[in-house]
């Protein structure tokens, strides 16, 4: 077995998608372009590796996951694994002060 083989594919919510350009946008017009991205590079890096290993990130809520999100480590990346894939539920930046269930809180 190929140790780069997808155990499981990622279902990126449409949520989650929102996020992810939001905080681009953000660092697009707050800082620049090669950081905003950079991380969605990191965001697709970190999803590409979640179907590798699903179990890598840290045990959350609700049977939720979260994991750092790679160079952005104020941000964190929300998800679930499934018995066939892994659903990518979110980003937060930790600096919001809110818990990602305090927002999003997915049908389980």
């Amino acid at each position: 077995m190929d140790i780069t083989e997808v155990k499981k594919p990622a279902i990126i919510a449409l949520i989650c998608k929102e996020q992810v350009d939001k905080a681009v946008k953000y660092l697009e017009d707050n800082y620049a372009p090669t950081q905003a991205e950079l991380l969605r590079s990191q965001f697709l890096k970190i999803v590409r590796l979640l179907e590798i290993m699903p179990g890598l990130g840290t045990p959350y809520k609700n049977g939720m996951r979260k994991m750092g999100l790679g160079k952005f480590r104020r941000y964190n990346i929300y998800y679930r694994e499934l018995e066939t894939e892994i659903e990518i539920l979110g980003i937060l930046h930790t600096s919001r002060g809110v818990e990602f269930t305090d927002i999003y809180n997915p049908q389980l």
